[in-house]
């Protein structure tokens, strides 16, 4: 007997898939953050089941392409997703889709929780880290971030770094 997944459960399984679509990172760097079912419950409180759920039902019809969502609530709904996910604020929806949603709620951008900020991915995406929320450890200032190519150190046998007049020729 296999046991049924609850309706909240499927529907935070779904916005999980599209936003792995909206921001380039797999579900289980999403769910990583802690912040998968907060972003959820956001998502729905800000512009309603019935939207998001057209958001869903648009990016499945376009193949899982954000690209190919035409309907401008619904472009502009995965902007939102994918905008918290990145920084860890619901921003401000253009007016016209606020106007289009009727929803009651203000039109303002705010910050999710305290940990949005730390949890955000733009922090990933270059191997950063939040300031004043996750310390990288003392002296790691000193080493190129990984993936960067490696710098001449000033007085380095055999090296001459460029001078301000020849950085950019």
């Amino acid at each position: 007997m296999t046991p049924k997944t609850s309706t909240s459960a499927r529907s935070l399984d779904d916005f999980i898939t599209a936003s792995a679509a909206l921001t380039g990172f797999d579900a289980f760097d999403l769910h990583a953050t802690g912040m998968a079912g907060l972003y959820h419950d956001t998502a729905l409180e800000q512009v309603g089941r019935p939207a998001v759920a057209r958001l869903l039902g648009a990016l499945a019809a376009a193949g899982g392409d954000p690209d190919g969502v035409t309907d401008e609530t619904a472009r502009d709904i995965a902007r939102a997703i994918a905008h918290m996910w990145y920084l860890g604020v619901w921003p401000q929806l253009a007016a016209s889709v606020h106007t289009a949603l009727g929803r009651e709620r203000a039109n303002t951008a705010f910050t999710v929780s305290p940990e949005a900020y730390a949890e955000g991915l733009v922090w990933r995406t270059f191997d950063g880290h939040p300031a004043g929320a996750k310390p990288p450890g003392f002296g790691t200032w000193a080493d190129p971030p990984p993936g960067a190519p490696a710098v001449p150190r000033a007085g380095e046998r055999g090296t001459r770094l460029p001078g301000p007049r020849e950085a950019g020729s």
